[in-house]
């Protein structure tokens, strides 16, 4: 009958309504591999090869770590002798003392590098150098500050170089008598002049003794003052021409000395080419 709708069939699709757009990721193809033939047999080769220099490697490392145990335990290097120069104010034990080292210990285990910062770091060591002669010897060369001044710091009296510079305090194991260093408001500039004043010094051109110089003072007037307590006598010198100032002084204590007059002389000053000297008594130039 008309009126009679079909059944409709089984497993019949119903489109639905769509809903939105459906993208469709295009196909990709992953490259394949293909090991050529015997590659397999190659790498387990190389593998097996890897493990062999690996375990050769640990094994010398091993060996290498067993043999230096060996050697810095061994009596055949135990330090017997120290050669030591270069020291003056420093005693031969205090060089050793410093640097960390003694008879008896093992050759090998000494640390060079160590040793020398450790002399280095000491206030009278300005250079020093180690030698290891194996089995057991050692060579320390060093050089040492030289003092050339006290200076007074905070009350404490220290050795200073030949610029002023401290180098370590005045002790009874280590004494020396050495000249006061006084530096007065405004005699900084002369510090320069006191390493020339030292080596005109000692070469003579000054003719006065080091061991008879009680105390140096700088100022910016007289310039580098020097006083010798034996004789009670004060010698400047200017730095405005400080070797012609300083020729013209010797010849002058020079003159003075062979006229027997220098035990009256209490000052003589080098000044602007000119050379003041004042007696007990008056002033001449």
């Amino acid at each position: 009958m008309s009126f009679l709708r079909k059944k409709k069939a089984r497993n019949s699709y119903r489109k639905e309504p769509r809903t939105g757009r459906v993208f469709r990721l295009p196909h990709v193809r992953l490259p394949r591999f293909h090991l050529p033939r015997g590659s397999m047999v190659s790498v387990l080769a190389l593998g097996g090869l890897l493990v062999t220099v690996t375990a050769v490697v640990v094994g010398v490392c091993a060996l290498s770590l067993w043999l230096y145990g060996k050697a810095t335990t061994s009596d055949f290097f135990a330090t017997t002798h120290i050669d030591v120069s270069g020291n003056v104010r420093l005693s031969r034990d205090m060089v050793l003392q410093y640097g960390g080292i003694r008879e008896g210990d093992n050759s090998l285990a000494v640390s060079i590098t160590e040793m020398e910062r450790r002399l280095r770091a000491t206030p009278w060591v300005e250079e020093v150098s180690v030698k290891r002669l194996l089995p057991d010897r050692f060579v320390i060369r060093l050089r040492e500050r030289m003092p050339s001044f006290w200076v007074q710091r905070n009350g404490a009296l220290y050795y200073a170089n030949e610029r002023g510079e401290i180098i370590a305090p005045v002790e009874s194991e280590n004494f020396l008598s050495l000249p006061t260093l006084l530096v007065e408001n405004g005699g900084e500039d002369a510090i320069d002049y006191l390493g020339r004043f030292m080596a005109d010094l000692n070469s003579g051109s000054l003719p006065v003794e080091a061991g008879a110089i009680a105390s140096v003072t700088l100022s910016a007037s007289r310039g580098v003052e020097v006083y010798l307590e034996d004789r009670e006598l004060r010698l400047s010198i200017a730095t405005d021409d400080w070797s012609g100032n300083l020729a013209r002084l010797g010849v002058t204590l020079g003159d003075l000395a062979r006229r027997q007059e220098l035990k009256n002389v209490r000052d003589v000053r080098a000044v602007h080419g000119n050379v003041w000297v004042i007696l007990n008594q008056n002033v001449r130039s």
